[in-house]
């Protein structure tokens, strides 16, 4: 079946890899990119770099908080030539500003961008099935949320897909909402609908405002035995002690596939319709330790000496709020056969090669 795939928020990190991986795997179908280019423009375009040469690739610029009807008519498949109506079959929402700190700067407008903006999908997504109903038989929507909504976990425990939702910073507050947005227009309109939610992710092509990005960032600065000038240095919040686990950005993907297949198998999407699942690993470090091994590997690699940390980080005030630590149980997700193929260690080290050898590590 030939497929009109519409990837939200495709010119970002998770969203350029997800195209990538549909117009390999599923090379028939229609793959339909749309990014309103924020902040992280320039930078956003080059993730396109492969996916712009496609025959089978759109890119659509648009911002969908504000531009409902562009939207409504992209959904819909509405040709103004007088073709047949060709309606997406898939939406895979990646749409979202993600900075916390910057949440905090401007809490506003991250409510206005994220949720309004899912908001106005699933309107659009309602209005295409109330028109074709017999789609809804063919159509997944598949949104991509965040573990951070289940809020800090203590050291002993993992929130499973039933926990309480207890976001503790503006960000991760929008992705709550628009989690119960969509929970409702599951089920108040019977719309297929599923949410994934992974830990922190990471991989090529991250803009550098990330921890593992922005690390390798400033040591494309470092010479050894050398302290980094200030505004290269690697900032670190608070004393680095919190935790995160961490799972590659191709193992994102194949999830995203997986459960979109399973979900639209026959006979099945009535089971999965409502689902939430989580995505991770359990590849859990400090901060700290985190940007030691990053540095260690950069260093060894390219100099053969160890890292001087204390040459090369920051310890910067904290956030506001910062949760200690996030961990999610997959049982759910691991049950369906998914695991993550990229260990912690092997994929940090093919990134600092990548980085080292070609620049392209982020």
């Amino acid at each position: 079946m030939k497929e009109r795939f519409l990837v939200t928020g495709g010119a970002g990190f998770m969203g350029s890899h997800m195209i990538d991986f549909l117009l390999e795997s599923y090379p028939e179908s229609t793959v339909i990119c749309v990014d309103k280019l924020s902040y992280a423009s320039n930078y956003l375009m080059v993730n396109l770099s492969r996916a712009k040469n496609h025959p089978n690739f759109e890119f659509i610029h648009l911002d969908m908080s504000t531009d409902y009807q562009e939207l409504e008519d992209l959904v819909m498949g509405i040709s103004h030539s007088g073709a047949p109506d060709e309606p997406v079959t898939t939406v895979l929402n990646f749409a979202s500003e993600t900075c916390v700190d910057l949440s905090f700067e401007d809490p506003c407008f991250y409510t206005r961008n994220n949720i309004m903006a899912t908001q106005n999908l699933l309107e659009c997504c309602r209005m295409l099935l109330r028109k074709h109903p017999l789609h809804s038989d063919d159509f997944a929507f598949i949104h991509i949320s965040t573990d951070e909504v289940y809020g800090e976990q203590n050291h002993l425990d993992s929130a499973n897909e039933d926990s309480r939702l207890r976001p503790s910073n503006p960000y991760s507050a929008t992705k709550a909402a628009c989690d119960l947005i969509i929970h409702a227009y599951w089920q108040s309109f019977k719309m297929p609908i599923i949410i994934l939610r992974p830990n922190n992710v990471y991989g090529p092509r991250q803009y550098p405002e990330k921890l593992v990005a922005v690390t390798l960032k400033a040591l494309l600065h470092c010479k050894p035995n050398r302290e980094l000038p200030k505004e290269y240095r690697i900032p670190i919040h608070g004393d680095g002690h919190y935790t995160r686990r961490y799972l590659h950005v191709s193992d994102l993907v194949r999830a995203v596939d997986m459960v979109r297949n399973k979900f639209r198998k026959a006979g099945h999407v009535k089971d999965w319709t409502g689902q939430i699942i989580n995505i991770g690993t359990r590849d859990e470090i400090k901060n700290i330790d985190f940007v030691k091994e990053i540095c260690d590997i950069y260093m060894k690699e390219k100099y053969g000496v160890e890292a001087d940390l204390l040459k090369l980080v920051y310890f910067s005030k904290d956030r506001q709020f910062n949760d200690a630590r996030y961990a999610t149980d997959l049982s759910k997700i691991n049950q369906l056969g998914w695991k993550p193929n990229i260990k912690l260690d092997a994929g940090i080290r093919d990134l600092v090669l990548m980085t080292i050898n070609e620049g392209t590590g982020i």
